[in-house]
């Protein structure tokens, strides 16, 4: 049972026969719905006709009388956004009086045209369709995934964007996407080294994330959330896509419990070089993880805060949120130097199912020294219907949907292009800028530990090289290795601590948002180990982390797990590299990690010198080029800390010229793939 408004109870009766679906009901629906209600969009049912519309008459009727439909989450009265999905009551009523007197459905003369769509696509006919080469396999159960996907452009000259379009094949598993152009070719060489029969590469943080928090400003093209509906950018603002680029694809999936597969298609369509450029502001920084979010079980308002002063005149494009289920509110406001207070947004009422971006009516001026204040409340008790633990449980930071996260972002251009460079800029060290110690405690997450040579998250080994990524690890400066003195590297620096199961590992560096250190050899034996980072008398909580007995990873030049491989020419002297390649039948040393337990067995912090040094427990073996390589060495590197693993190795006389492909075998496991040596 449902209620009709003050109106239709009046009115109703002497005047429901007036109103018809042809003259009045149709108008509102394909004006206001049918996009979604289309064959191939996200609505569960179309609604592009007479029949359509009266089937559904009824919970037409009470959807959009509680306004729950259609979507459209900012408070009215505040800021004028493009191509509002919002009914007026007059709109609401004629929908109640028509279902409640039958549907009609009135003269065949009045009726509009329905909309046309191209198709399936909203905003047309694109300009590029990519799509990914092959779908990717989401298992009904499981932790949340994130994948990147690389797409080839095959573009001969820069393109500029002005919308994006996303088409999910499975749309109920799709948390959301980000969209990136790639120049440089890293994130090709990174899914090329990935060998685990899926398409894409794993990781949050490989292109935009809290290991790589400046690349966010860095070929960002915007993303897809569910209830985003594709929008054009104002004329003369655009995004730059590259000759020869790739465009990525990272899509964030949540297991439902049915096995789906996901092949997405995204529609883009070009414009012409823009004369502006445009960039992003967040608060509160990169989606508040720098904001220790901890919510406890049944706190009702729970809040997370942000400012940012805007350095240079800028004028506001459009503005968007992100948070997960405990959302609540949303609130962006913007505090001119006159003190004049204006809201961008406020969404009141938070629907993590409509994650929309809102694009301002008109451009709005905000000048030099506006202050952006930035606001999201939580509510993690039994009374929030979205909450997904029952009975409510504390919930952090995290990746997964159901930890949590959230910041307010707005697109803005510069009035001067020449500062956009002084916006990205303070954007950068905004986003870097670690929140005071006092008070809050170290944070890092499980996928914000990884494999020092490869880059990828994944099990510790004893002895393997860790980078860990994420808030308040330690000081703000970076602080290098220190030597003990017993001779050992230090467990203790700059304040920072790493703990497994309570053991400190030596620090090779630290800072606040970054540290490296090495696995100690005691996590040997274990399945699993608890991981705590300790910033002077501050600890963070426990993060469980797989162990694996062996995990070799050979370093790369570049840093990024893939490419050139770290190795020393036969001189001892040279890096090997396609300047300086290596002749067939030289010997090399490649650097690597993950070899797991020595003999003798290995010392925490030790420094590897004088004879008999600590070797592999089990077998190492080397293919290049896929030859069976001569392994003259293979042990702890001399003069370096335990757990720098060096092999030194004889190129196959028959080997490939050029950069060919190099794996380290320690046992069974083998090291990444995509990694190479120069052989000439």
């Amino acid at each position: 049972m449902y209620r009709y408004s003050v109106l239709v109870l009046l009115f109703g009766a002497a005047h429901a026969q007036t109103v018809t679906f042809n003259e009045h009901i149709a108008p509102i629906i394909y004006n206001n719905c049918s996009k979604c209600h289309h064959t191939g969009e996200v609505a569960p049912f179309p609604l592009m006709s007479y029949a359509d519309v009266a089937g559904h008459a009824r919970d037409i009727a009470i959807q959009t009388q509680s306004h729950f439909m259609p979507p459209w989450k900012p408070e009215p009265g505040w800021t004028a956004y493009r191509d509002e999905r919002r009914l007026t009551q007059q709109q609401i009523d004629l929908i109640q009086q028509w279902a409640a007197n039958g549907s009609p459905q009135g003269d065949p003369g009045k009726a509009p045209l329905a909309p046309q769509f191209t198709d399936g696509w909203q905003l047309g006919t694109p300009d590029l369709v990519l799509e990914m080469p092959a779908g990717f396999a989401v298992p009904a159960d499981g932790p949340d995934i994130y994948r990147n996907f690389v797409i080839p452009t095959k573009l001969t000259d820069d393109k500029y964007v002005r919308a994006i379009e996303l088409k999910s094949s499975a749309r109920t598993v799709v948390h959301h996407s980000l969209f990136f152009s790639d120049a440089s070719g890293n994130a090709r060489q990174q899914e090329q080294s990935t060998n685990d029969g899926q398409p894409g590469f794993p990781g949050f943080g490989t292109i935009f994330s809290v290991v790589d928090t400046t690349s966010a400003l860095n070929g960002g093209l915007g993303g897809w959330v569910p209830g985003t509906t594709p929008a054009f950018l104002p004329d003369g603002i655009a995004m730059p896509l590259p000759a020869n680029s790739d465009f990525l694809l990272q899509t964030h999936f949540h297991p439902n419990g049915m096995p789906q597969t996901e092949k997405t298609v995204i529609g883009l369509y070009f414009g012409p070089k823009p004369a502006r450029a445009m960039t992003q502001l967040q608060v509160p920084a990169f989606f508040g993880i720098r904001s220790n979010i901890d919510i406890p079980a049944g706190e009702t308002s729970y809040k997370v805060r942000g400012s940012f002063t805007i350095p240079a005149d800028v004028d506001a494009v459009g503005v968007w949120a992100h948070a997960h289920f405990l959302g609540r509110e949303a609130k962006l406001t913007a505090t001119l130097p006159t003190g004049e207070v204006r809201i961008l947004l406020w969404i009141r009422n938070w629907e993590f199912n409509w994650q929309d971006q809102y694009l301002f009516q008109d451009l709005v001026p905000l000048p030099k020294g506006t202050r952006l204040d930035g606001e999201l409340t939580y509510d993690n008790s039994a009374n929030n219907y979205r909450n997904p633990n029952t009975p409510p449980k504390r919930v952090q930071w995290g990746e997964n949907s159901t930890d949590e996260m959230g910041s307010l972002l707005l697109n803005v251009v510069p009035r001067n292009q020449s500062d956009i460079t002084t916006l990205q800029t303070s954007s950068i060290l905004y986003l870097l800028t670690p929140v005071p110690l006092v008070g809050n405690k170290p944070l890092f997450v499980s996928s914000g530990m990884v494999d020092g040579a490869s880059t990828q998250p994944g099990a510790v080994t004893p002895g393997k090289i860790v980078v860990l990524y994420g808030s308040r690890l330690g000081p703000v400066q970076l602080t290098g290795i220190l030597i003990g003195g017993d001779g050992k590297v230090a467990t203790n620096t700059g304040g920072t601590q790493v703990l497994f199961d309570g053991v400190p590992a030596p620090i090779l560096y630290t800072s606040a948002g970054q540290v490296a250190a090495v696995v100690p050899y005691e996590v040997d034996g274990k399945l699993g180990t608890q991981v705590q980072v300790k910033n002077g008398n501050l600890n963070s909580d426990t993060v469980a982390l797989p162990v694996a007995p062996v995990a070799p990873s050979i370093f790369s030049v570049n840093l990024s797990g893939a490419g050139q491989a770290a190795i020393l020419n036969q001189d001892g002297l040279t890096v090997n590299s396609a300047k300086t390649p290596a002749p067939r039948g030289s010997v090399i040393s490649i650097y690597a990690t993950g070899e797991g337990q020595t003999q003798p067995g290995g010392i925490d912090g030790r420094i590897s010198a004088g004879g008999g040094l600590p070797a592999p427990t089990r077998p190492v073996s080397v293919l290049i080029d896929g030859k069976p390589a001569e392994v003259q060495y293979a042990g702890s590197a001399p003069g370096a800390v335990a757990g720098l693993f060096q092999v030194n190795v004889r190129i196959p006389p028959d080997a490939a010229i050029g950069d060919v492909a190099l794996e380290i075998h320690v046992g069974t496991a083998i090291s990444q793939s995509g990694i190479t040596v120069a052989v000439r």
